[in-house]
């Protein structure tokens, strides 16, 4: 007897362009149809980036829908930056969403420190529930 788990996941860089004066969307998940009401969905993320030359921190943010006005469900955490370097990152969560159908989730950054726009360059994502 074998056993599917509902999943979902994108390799599409939305964020090719990072605002340095604001938040944006690096990747959205298709939705996702959870087996249960309230069942946990497990995200992971990576994200490859070329940073801007003035900007200072990055904060990465994990949301309930497709913007960046969504539901945030993680603490942001804030991380140094450099100056016009490719960095790397990425993280876990669990979520529990409720009674849904088709959640989606995206991922998104917010760089601090002004200057012009950095660089999305590679982006993984998948969510599933168990």
């Amino acid at each position: 007897m074998g056993v599917r788990y509902p999943t979902v996941s994108t390799t599409t860089v939305l964020g090719v362009s990072i605002s340095g004066a604001g938040e944006s969307v690096m990747c959205t998940t298709p939705p996702l149809n959870i087996p249960l009401d309230f069942a946990q969905v497990i995200l992971l993320w990576y994200c490859l980036w070329l940073t801007n030359t003035t900007g200072t921190t990055v904060a990465w943010r994990l949301r309930r829908g497709t913007t960046t006005a969504a539901t945030l469900i993680n603490v942001s955490n804030t991380l140094p930056t450099g100056a016009a370097i490719q960095m790397a990152h990425s993280g876990i969560y669990v979520d529990t969403p409720g009674a849904v159908a088709g959640q989606q989730y995206s991922l998104s950054c917010l760089l601090a420190g002004g200057g012009g726009n950095a660089g999305g360059l590679d982006v993984a994502m998948i969510a599933f529930a168990l």
